[in-house]
Order: structure tokens, then C-alpha cells, then sequence
């Protein structure tokens, strides 16, 4: 995976209260699976309380050089690399900033109904001699129990016909659909694109509240907002990524 999309993730990670519900996983390991034997998609669910992913391989896979289609693995880690470093270097800022932008949509909502949406876009993907095919990606994301945020994420990968530089929303229940429009201002506000700076000259949450006039507990919220909105699982990785996307400028 290119250092753009150096783990495209906010880990939402939700704790659940500390529990993790097998079942519950269970049952969304056969609803990628479904897919994967449905409609020949590479389909992988994302765990982001446990940072664990299956992968299920439908018949793409066979033309994309995967694995066998039929089979399935697990990995150790909320993103497929496997497959994600074979999208073309110049798909790569365009679809981390319309994943990001989708991502942003859901968490911000603040309603369940966000989660009728899933958002589909495409992008061109080397098969195993390194031949770029044109590939449809479609990602939804799900609440566990007792959950607000995101706890689990389907990805599916299909051959397309053709590319496009626009991605859409899809509403699963009304047949709505919106075109994502990227306003890059709109992911980072100008007080976080600050603290990102003040954080990357290795500055502490203490130093930079005195330096802004704000308290420490202010701080600390944004720079989980930051990580949140990077998908990232620090603020480190949240500071790279912002500045791998040209969020952030030195």
C-alpha cells in the first residue's frame, strides 16, 4: 500500500464496553461471504473494534490474481494491503479523500439513517502481470450493538467497465444518490489543520493549549477528532496522512 494510503483509517475502533460479540461477527462474516458467491466480488469485512479483517474471494479474484476464488483468509489489520497497493499511485489521493469525505458524512450525521447510504466509486487495479483492469469499489458501513459509531465495514472489489473521478452515495431504501464533493477545507477545520502543525514540531497537548489559549481538555479533543476524521490509529499516522493528502501544508 502507498504511503497516501498508509491505512486510510479513522480507527473508529468502538469498545462496545469492553465486550466483543462473536455472533454478532459472525453473522457479518456470512454477509461478506454472501457477496463474495453472489455477485464474484473480493469482499472483506472489517472489524474495527477487534483491528481484524476476512477476506472472501469470489471469482475476481481469479482474474485479479488473488487467491482462489472460494477461499478466504484473515489478517490482522482493518485493511486489505494485499489489495490496496494494487490500485493505480495516480487513483490513490482521489479515493482516500472520497472514502474520507464518505466517512465524515456517516460519523457526522449524528443519525442512524446515515447508515442506509454506502458510497461506490472506482478506480483502475494491476492484476498479478501488473495489467490495470477498470474496478468498482463499494464500501458500507454498520453500527455493532449497542453501538453509535462505526463498528464493521464491508469493502467489495468488481471488475467495471469503465472509470469515473466522481463517486456517489447510494441510498439503500429510497434509491437516492449523491455525488461526493470533495471540499478538502471541509475535512479539517482551520483550528485542527493548527494543532496538526503545533503536534508535528513535537509540541504536547499542555504546550499547545497555553500557546492557543485554550484548555488542555480542548486540545485532547481535537486531536481525537483528527484521528477520527484521518482514520487514523494515532496522531501520528493522523499528521502523516494529513499531509500525504495535501490537508496540511509545512
Amino acid at each position: 500500500m502507498s504511503e497516501i494510503d498508509d491505512k486510510l483509517n479513522e480507527k473508529l475502533r468502538q469498545q462496545m464496553d469492553g465486550l466483543f460479540d462473536e455472533d454478532e461477527e459472525h453473522r457479518f462474516r456470512l454477509i461478506a461471504k454472501s457477496y463474495a458467491m453472489c455477485e464474484n466480488s473480493i469482499a472483506v469485512l472489517s472489524n474495527l473494534r477487534t483491528d481484524k479483517s476476512y477476506i472472501y474471494y469470489g471469482r475476481t479474484s481469479n482474474v485479479l490474481g488473488f487467491e482462489p476464488a472460494g477461499s478466504y483468509e484473515k489478517i490482522d489489520s482493518i485493511w486489505e494491503e494485499k489489495i490496496l497497493c494494487r490500485i493505480h499511485p495516480d487513483d490513490q489521493r482521489r479515493r482516500n479523500l472520497q472514502e474520507l469525505a464518505y466517512n465524515h458524512f456517516v460519523i457526522a450525521s449524528h443519525t442512524d439513517n446515515a447508515f442506509d447510504w454506502y458510497m461506490e466509486n472506482t478506480m483502475r487495479m494491476a492484476d498479478k502481470s501488473g495489467k490495470y483492469l477498470n474496478t468498482l469499489h463499494r464500501i458500507f458501513y454498520f453500527q455493532g450493538k449497542g453501538q453509535r459509531g462505526v463498528s464493521y465495514a464491508i469493502c467489495l472489489f468488481n471488475l467495471a467497465v469503465k472509470t469515473s473521478k466522481v463517486a456517489v452515495m447510494k441510498n439503500t431504501l429510497t434509491g437516492e444518490e449523491r455525488q461526493i464533493d470533495i471540499d478538502e477545507k471541509q475535512l479539517l477545520s482551520e483550528r485542527e489543520i493548527t494543532i496538526i502543525k503545533l503536534v508535528s514540531q513535537g509540541l504536547s497537548s499542555k504546550i499547545i493549549a497555553s500557546k492557543l489559549d485554550i484548555s488542555k481538555n480542548t486540545v485532547d479533543r481535537h486531536r481525537q477528532n483528527i484521528i477520527n476524521k484521518m482514520q487514523a490509529s494515532n496522531m501520528t499516522e493522523a499528521c502523516h496522512k494529513a499531509k500525504q493528502l495535501l490537508l496540511v501544508v509545512d
